[in-house]
């Protein structure tokens, strides 16, 4: 059974959207969202009973088992009329469990993929037919804990600008604050360094462009289907959950309905100072070049641009200012100083970027 992890490169790259056009595909097992197996091995500790394991895996993740209580995701309001939901059986998913482990060894590998196959049986699934495991584990951090597996990576990516654009203009939305130093900081290493620390881990990895997922989506996903050995299904054309249609998840403006031929990037211009644009598109330039994105700065001098503050930051500091919220005002700085030592590393092209699929 191959273990594909997959996570999103940069934030808003359409990692949740890519899952759920895998949704309902015969030979392939999955959760319907984010498995944070790194915080989930340390709490079984030495437990070595599959009962215990289940029903821990059953208490941390509950809306697995009754989507009305995901509203992150909004599994709440699936389908047509958005008024579906789905449930899973726990105590069929339990006894599956316990069937799968009998007389296996309590090890990650066994775990993940027995916990994986028992949720898609206890769904009504066919479990003759799989033949991969999907585990969304959605930061690049996560990767840690299953270092030593034998796993490949299909990642998430999108134009940087957009990628920024949506996660600033989205946060106060569904954080009901205003973005902090630390966040920001965050969120601009995640778009920077994002491929390159998924190459640290040393595993087959492929790229999936957002965009191309939404503008070429069955060239996209034939080829995924060619690459990790099983057939092109009708339902990948589909984003749902549980066969029910998605509506994208609460970070979203809009609903949206699901593969988009006429998909366009959102960049919104009043986030940036000119010399931002120049500074992000020097240090990835390379990424840009590998995978066809635009560059739209006008070759301002980088080297001294970058020791500026970015738009973004400025905002973060004023804000903090107008509040007279001086740790927020310290941590502005100590973060502008990170970004900077960032910047000063090695841009990226001496990385030999993956593949994009399609």
């Amino acid at each position: 059974m191959k273990i594909i992890a997959i996570v999103a490169a940069m934030p808003r790259a359409g990692i949740d959207f890519f899952q759920s056009l895998l949704d309902g595909h015969p030979e392939i097992s999955q959760f319907p969202g984010n498995f944070y197996f790194d915080e989930f091995w340390p709490k079984l500790r030495d437990e070595k009973k599959s009962d215990n394991v289940a029903r821990l895996f059953i208490n941390n993740y509950e809306h697995f088992f009754d989507s009305k209580i995901n509203l992150v995701e909004r599994h709440h309001m699936l389908g047509k009329d958005k008024k579906d939901f789905f449930s899973v059986n726990k105590e069929l998913f339990v006894k599956y469990f316990i069937d799968l482990m009998k007389n296996k060894n309590f090890n990650k590998k066994n775990l993940l993929c027995y916990l994986t196959l028992a949720y898609s049986k206890a769904s009504g699934e066919d479990l003759s037919k799989k033949k991969i495991i999907i585990l969304h584990l959605h930061h690049i951090y996560r990767f840690e804990v299953i270092s030593e597996l034998d796993y490949e990576i299909v990642c998430t990516i999108r134009d940087p600008l957009a990628s920024y654009t949506s996660i600033i203009n989205n946060w106060p939305k569904l954080k009901n604050k205003r973005m902090d130093s630390w966040s920001h900081y965050f969120q601009l290493n995640r778009i920077f360094c994002g491929i390159k620390e998924i190459l640290n881990y040393q595993k087959k990895t492929y790229v999936i462009q957002l965009e191309k997922l939404h503008i070429e989506n069955i060239k996209v996903m034939k080829d995924f289907c060619s690459k990790f050995d099983i057939l092109y299904n009708h339902t990948m054309a589909q984003s749902t959950y549980h066969g029910k249609q998605w509506w994208g998840d609460a970070w979203s403006n809009k609903d949206f309905n699901g593969v988009n031929p006429n998909f366009k990037n959102n960049i919104d211009k009043d986030l940036f100072f000119k010399k931002d644009i120049e500074c992000f598109e020097t240090y990835l330039k390379f990424f840009l070049l590998k995978y066809n994105y635009p560059l739209r700065s006008n070759g301002l001098k980088y080297s001294l641009l970058k020791y500026l503050p970015f738009k973004g930051e400025l905002k973060i500091l004023k804000n903090a200012i107008a509040f007279f919220n001086f740790k927020e005002i310290l941590y502005v700085l100590i973060h502008w100083v990170k970004r900077i030592k960032l910047m000063n590393k090695k841009n990226q092209n001496y990385l030999n970027f993956p593949n994009s699929i399609g």
